[in-house]
């Protein structure tokens, strides 16, 4: 009998662990819901880690990362200000969308915060989470975790392939003239402008090292190694500070963009002034409605893409989600569907147990682990943060003969129904990558009147380096598969391998059923998993 072929489109690679699944309900709202959500403790996406405490750098620990007073929140908050600036509404081009790691060279985009923040977002990159919804996703976080409120998070940007042709990002020495030019081509009116750059103000400093011409060199100090000059007195909290102290004239005084030595680079203040200190005012006297300024204000920044991108809805906390669901053969060649179920608390976990109840009736009770997670959220109007809590589950599959969903049963929760299907899957366990080469094995089922398992497919995705931004591009690549010999009753093998190139972040593996997705696995998601 000849060995028969199906065609695989190979997108990727990487090494060791892995984990194919049903991603509910999607693959890139599932990730990108668990950087927001998880952000300490148990299962916690280490996207927070750079960010809190909120007098953290990026790249930087112990004593150096104290002396320098360099902020990841306020730098993150930068980087995607310098990615929005380029827009142009009317041509439709521009805004977010991650071209601002091939300008690092223009002088408007002086110091290392680009590329350091880059280099830290560069693991969370893969098929379905692209660096410039990370850039959004970093502005949302530093806000949000360092005192200000949720911007609503919309996802589905696309990477550029190129610098943005479009230069001129607002800079120290820039004529407010140009300034408001700028500003008005990427969609901001004057007020809107003016509210803008004190919201991104209100956290972070500026340094000597990184603008001179801003302030003097004898702030750089031992124990102040850039020579930072605070924007406000409270440069790692989120709030009206800024505003507060620039109208008041006291602490910072609207920062050193106000009140540098040198009278050129006032930027800040020559902006302020532009409508005689109007909105400045206006935002002193709105009190704790600041912070929805600020959230309407730097969600339309985020929210800029180029025309030809639509965004998805925004994603909200998932308060019962199933996490890494996935069928496997065992090594007794025992079929297993396991995975886990999180519960979002809104305080204290319950001391009710979660149920888990097929759709051919097979249900469980399920034991929750000990450690719990800590989510930033706040649920249901409690002024704590909520509780993650994940109970596993591991089920033959011969319990589970004709389901074709579960659902989820918590103390205090609607029950929620999740599909699964079982006719052909990607094996965990017979999947990897190592050595430049990715070998794939995908099960199906021969015994499904219903079911063609001539129409598989499966697509394998690989974000690699590229030259002139540290953002990756993925790769995709077509593979052979050949039937195999197979262990299971009415279960058939097909496997393949093909070369990669050195992966960045997790390699996905897709499983298709015509042109329908049917599961799917990440290989070596490493920091960015679970």
């Amino acid at each position: 009998m000849h060995a028969t072929r199906m065609a695989v489109t190979l997108l990727g690679a990487i090494s060791k662990p892995v984990a194919a699944m049903f991603y509910y309900p999607s693959p890139a709202a599932s990730a990108l819901e668990h950087i927001l959500v998880d952000n300490w403790g148990a299962y916690a996406s280490n996207f927070s880690s750079a960010i809190t405490p909120c007098e953290n750098y990026v790249t930087e620990v112990g004593l150096p990362a104290i002396n320098s007073r360099r902020t990841t929140a306020a730098q993150w908050l930068r980087v995607a200000f310098h990615d929005f600036a380029t827009a142009d509404v009317a041509a439709g081009t521009g805004g977010l969308d991650a071209s601002i790691g091939f300008e690092t060279e223009r002088a408007e985009n002086s110091g290392s915060a680009f590329n350091d923040s880059f280099t830290f977002w560069q693991p969370f990159v893969d098929e379905f989470v692209p660096m410039a919804d990370l850039l959004a996703v970093g502005t949302v976080m530093s806000v949000h975790l360092c005192g200000g409120k949720y911007i609503p998070f919309q996802y589905g940007r696309i990477d550029a392939t190129e610098a943005d042709p479009t230069t001129g990002v607002p800079e120290p020495s820039t004529s407010v003239e140009e300034t408001l030019a700028q500003f008005e081509q990427a969609g901001f009116n004057q007020s809107d402008a003016i509210a803008l750059t004190a919201c991104g103000h209100t956290l972070g400093s500026v340094h000597a090292g990184g603008f001179p011409e801003v302030v003097e060199q004898s702030h750089i100090t031992p124990n102040n190694t850039n020579g930072a000059v605070n924007l406000d007195s409270t440069r790692a909290v989120f709030d009206s500070a800024v505003v507060h102290e620039y109208i008041d004239n006291t602490g910072a005084r609207g920062g050193p963009l106000v009140t540098s030595f040198n009278e050129t680079s006032r930027s800040d203040l020559r902006l302020y002034e532009s409508d005689s200190n109007k909105t400045m005012l206006e935002l002193y006297a709105q009190g704790d409605g600041f912070q929805d300024t600020c959230v309407n204000l730097l969600s339309r920044m985020i929210n800029t893409v180029p025309s030809r991108v639509q965004l998805q809805p925004a994603i909200t906390a998932a308060l019962i989600k199933p996490i890494n669901v996935t069928w496997d053969v065992t090594g007794d060649n025992q079929l297993v569907l396991s995975g886990k179920i999180r519960v979002l608390y809104a305080g204290e976990v319950s001391a009710e147990a979660v149920s888990i109840t097929f759709s051919n009736g097979h249900a469980e009770t399920l034991v929750p682990e000990e450690n719990l997670g800590i989510s930033a959220f706040k649920l249901a109007g409690s002024q704590t943060n909520a509780t993650s809590q994940y109970s596993p589950f591991s089920i033959l599959s011969a319990i589970l003969s004709g389901a074709s969903s579960f659902t989820v049963a918590a103390s205090g929760f609607e029950a929620q129904t999740f599909l699964i299907q079982d006719k052909a899957f990607i094996v965990p366990s017979l999947t990897s990558v190592g050595d430049g080469k990715i070998i794939i094995t995908v099960a199906a089922r021969t015994d499904q009147p219903d079911f063609d398992a001539s129409n598989i497919s499966v697509k394998v995705a690989t974000p690699i380096a590229q030259p002139l931004t540290l953002a990756p591009k993925i790769i995709r690549t077509d593979v052979q598969l050949e039937q195999g010999q197979s262990p299971l009753t009415n279960i058939g093998y097909w496997t393949g391998s093909a070369a990669i190139d050195n992966p960045t972040g997790a390699v996905s593996v897709t499983l298709l059923s015509g042109e329908d997705v049917i599961d799917t696995l990440l290989l070596n998601a490493g920091v960015a998993g679970w």
